[in-house]
């Protein structure tokens, strides 16, 4: 249960956005105080972490300069005749803008942001896709593309009325509060429809709507295989008037997919948690929960495995026919969207409750793969009963290897498509429960990678495993493979000799430079947003206790080095030899962890200061001694001299306070 009850009501965001800065200094003023004085030389990752913030600074300047015009729009056609297509694209085009000024990137890029997303707005009104702001008809899939970008707004300029406005008339489209948009069904409490948006739901298809994203199809499997006289993928492209393939496959998918809910539209949460986090209305915690709960349901109503398909009357399987079959579900085009749609879901409902157990329809379904797939098991199945459970001659020369394989789709045949498990739902599982039993298989995995590979290979195994202590030095090597990757992006957004008639849609996602997922997670402790329609999760957030801005100030790094059910470890570096630095530490992105208590290093008054300690030692170092506060609240601050360091054991209850988007000094 919450122990805090700060509703950030619409009067109090203006309230607060008409503090003088004297008045917000009063109120920062009341936050606990911890003084830094334990001389450190400046750490490798700290020099690389100041050195990523400065190059994404200057990269994204040099994307926004190259590809958007005075007006904010992006270089693109004249004409943009399409259906239910592409502006997605170009919002996620800046994906990372304001997240990275969150992070403690210049004002100017979530400036530049916002920018664009009027132009875009403006350009996609004109283009015919997008509606009173927000698209007229697309899946949640996309949407979740294209409003990832969205949501970090809020972070940085938790007062800002137009948006604070657009979060309310967003939600509004999906909670039934809008006339004109009725996408969600209140007595079922789902929504009615796959393709949804501020018209309203869009219950039938026709080609128009899958022009042009039908081009793009022929590289999928097909959603169905009983369409008569269609066997293969290049009927999206097959329009000629003696056999219209393309005609026929869409009546089929409009007849089957198009009414009624699927698994997808979850990642609509984050849009309702994101009006919440701006005005703290319990509606949308109740509209969320409910929705999850309405899947809880049906997933036991079809003994345990999540149906990825609901009929407008709430009958599962009542167009397909089988509780399988849906858009992008376990067939087409496969069982990843819901898996990675789960996890999202209910890290929002987890974190707008407080109840870590919304996370257990996401691991309930993981065990469902689990058990029906190969694990650890090799030489225990005998090869004619793969080749029954449509097991590859590929998957099965992995098995024989030792390698876990867990199926990712299913129809008529069964279970199919085997492939190695994905660590990334693991580690959303951990990261939100904390529970040994979630840790146990990101261990699993990481093991085996080393077994087979001879290291861990995948990069959310290797940071759940830095911040294990299990994985020494991963930061420099993460901080310096971004730093390369933000130079090549810039030498071919500066080398750009394109014609911007015949660019496709995701151009401009390809030339994003906006690397943060390394930023994101050793600076805060956070998970890095995914394309399909994350919020931002974290240990910590910080502020400037100068500037009374978001982010990390100026000459700070912070590194999170450890994460335990209870507490985490934090490094914090002042690299400047000159001035001092105030340090805003909060628990959470939203304030939702309650602080205790800190236990902090500071210098050893016995002793004469090192030249150049090392800020990576534990609080048994002999040259440091130990100070301890007791916090109680959202956030302290950090008062750092020159040239300082610290390590910082931080006690968190977890997910125990309210989370808003407002500044800890106005809560």
């Amino acid at each position: 249960m919450f122990l805090l009850r700060i509703p950030v009501l619409r009067a109090t965001c203006l309230l607060a956005f008409c503090l003088s800065a004297s008045a917000q200094n009063q109120v920062s003023e009341g936050l606990v105080q911890i003084h830094c004085d334990n001389p450190a030389g400046p750490p490798a990752w700290a020099l690389y972490e100041r050195q990523l913030i400065k190059a994404l600074d200057e990269a994204a300047i040099v994307f926004y300069d190259q590809y958007v015009d005075e007006n904010g729009m992006l270089t693109f056609k004249e004409r943009y005749e399409s259906g239910m297509n592409s502006s997605d694209d170009m919002y996620e085009a800046f994906r990372g803008f304001s997240l990275h000024t969150a992070l403690g990137g210049s004002h100017e890029i979530d400036k530049l942001n916002r920018m664009a997303w009027e132009g875009i707005t403006k350009q996609f009104t004109r283009y015919g896709q997008i509606y009173r702001e927000f698209d007229s008809n697309w899946d949640w899939m996309h949407h979740g593309e294209g409003y990832i970008n969205f949501y970090p707004m809020g972070m940085v300029q938790p007062y800002n009325e137009k948006f604070l406005d657009r979060a309310v008339r967003f939600a509004a489209m999906y909670i039934g509060e809008d006339p004109e948009a009725q996408n969600w069904d209140p007595e079922l409490k789902q929504m009615r429809a796959v393709m949804t948006g501020s018209r309203g739901p869009l219950l039938e298809w026709n080609k128009r709507d899958w022009t042009p994203t039908n081009a793009n199809l022929t590289y999928y499997p097909l959603p169905f295989l009983d369409i008569p006289g269609i066997g293969s993928s290049t009927a999206w492209i097959n329009d000629h008037p003696d056999n219209d393939q393309f005609a026929a496959l869409v009546k089929a998918m409009s007849d089957r997919m198009a009414k009624g809910d699927v698994p997808i539209n979850m990642i609509s949460t984050p849009l309702i948690a994101s009006a919440y986090m701006y005005t703290g209305d319990e509606k949308y915690v109740e509209w969320t929960t409910d929705y999850l709960t309405t899947w809880e349901k049906l997933t036991k109503r079809n003994n345990g495995i999540i149906p990825d398909n609901v009929g407008i009357s709430g009958e599962i399987g009542e167009h397909t026919g089988h509780w399988w079959g849906g858009y992008y579900g376990w067939v087409w085009p496969s069982g990843t969207h819901i898996m990675k749609t789960l996890v999202l879901s209910g890290k929002v409902a987890t974190l707008l409750s407080g109840d870590t157990r919304w996370m257990n329809l996401a691991r309930d379904q993981i065990g469902v793969l689990r058990e029906n797939g190969f694990i650890e098991n090799g030489a225990a199945f005998a090869e004619s009963e793969l080749r029954k459970r449509n097991v590859s001659e590929e998957s099965i020369e992995k098995i024989r290897r030792g390698t876990s394989l867990v199926p990712w789709r299913h129809d008529h045949r069964g279970w199919y498509h085997y492939r190695e498990e994905n660590p990334e739902l693991y580690l959303h599982l951990w990261y939100t429960s904390q529970s040994e039993e979630d840790w146990q298989h990101i261990e699993r995995l990481a093991e085996a990678q080393k077994k087979s590979k001879g290291r861990i290979t995948d990069s959310d195994l290797e940071w759940a495993y830095f911040v294990k202590g299990l994985n020494p030095g991963y930061a420099e090597r993460a901080f310096k493979n971004d730093l390369e990757t933000i130079a090549r992006k810039v030498e071919a957004i500066q080398s750009e000799q394109g014609y911007s008639e015949t660019w496709v849609d995701n151009k401009w996602i390809n030339m994003n430079p906006m690397v943060t997922r390394n930023l994101n997670r050793f600076s805060i402790g956070g998970i890095p947003i995914d394309t399909r329609g994350e919020m931002l999760h974290s240990q910590l957030r910080y502020f400037d206790g100068e500037s009374k801005r978001s982010g990390l100030p100026k000459d700070v790094a912070t590194l999170v080095t450890r994460i335990e059910p209870d507490w985490i470890e934090v490094e914090i570096v002042n690299l400047n030899q000159i001035e001092s630095r105030s340090l805003i530490v909060q628990g959470g992105t939203y304030g939702e962890h309650r602080i205790q208590s800190v236990d902090y290093t500071k210098a050893n008054e016995k002793q004469s200061p090192v030249e150049n300690p090392s800020p990576r030692e534990s609080f048994n170092d002999q040259a440091d001694t130990k100070g301890s506060k007791e916090i109680d609240g959202i956030a302290f601050t950090v008062n750092l001299e020159p040239a300082t360091a610290s390590t910082l054991r931080i006690y968190l209850d977890r997910y125990s306070n309210k989370p808003s988007y407002a500044f800890p000094w106005d809560r």
